[in-house]
């Protein structure tokens, strides 16, 4: 069950600590310090930017992937793919983020963090069997008056993965009701390791 609050309206984050409002038992033992420091800068500036612009509206802004990393001397740098047509390519997004992840994985030895961020729709957190969880076109715009599909949540994923061997996805649902971004409880879980072993 999700709990559902309206998004604070300005510039002030809903979640200003990400990493504290998901499962602590999903960390274990917890993360050393760089990690947790990497894991909340990359959480906090996505949902603060993905935030900002669900807050204009349903259809108001294009559902792009992007990413970031961060190098050994925690130098941060943003990833995006500016040659994929998000408006009228259906695969723009994983195109994107495949090409994102290549960039990642060919610099693997000089960074230690890296993250994407993309939309999905999911089912409902702790619904009985496997969760579904599927990337949105970015050309989902065209219809953004179709009702989504039943039994489903809109979310925005946060992929991370620092070179100490975590990875860890965190989901932000969201919804627009009676003209106002409402943002459901972070949901975190373990993700795949892809560029550090």
């Amino acid at each position: 069950m999700i709990n559902w609050r309206p998004a604070i309206e300005g510039f002030d984050p809903t979640f200003p600590a990400p990493l504290d409002a998901i499962d602590p038992g999903l960390l274990g033992g917890g993360l050393a310090a760089e990690a947790r420091e990497d894991f909340e800068i990359a959480l906090r500036g996505s949902l603060q930017d993905v935030e900002s612009k669900l807050a204009m509206g349903p259809g108001a802004h294009m559902m792009n992937a992007t990413g970031s990393l961060t190098g050994m001397d925690g130098t941060r740098e943003l990833l995006s793919d500016h040659e994929v047509d998000y408006a009228y390519d259906d695969a723009a997004v994983e195109t994107a983020l495949a090409g994102m992840s290549r960039k990642v994985a060919g610099r693997a030895a000089e960074l230690r963090f890296a993250s994407f961020t993309y939309y999905v729709r999911m089912g409902e957190p702790g619904s009985p069997g496997p969760q579904r969880i599927t990337i949105r076109r970015s050309t989902e715009w065209q219809n953004k008056d179709a009702p989504k599909p039943a039994g489903t949540l809109e979310a925005v994923c946060v992929d991370m993965e620092h070179r100490s061997g975590v990875a860890l996805a965190v989901f932000m649902p969201y919804d627009h009701r009676v003209g106002r971004l409402h943002l459901g409880d972070l949901v975190g879980g373990p993700s795949h390791r892809r560029f550090w072993g």
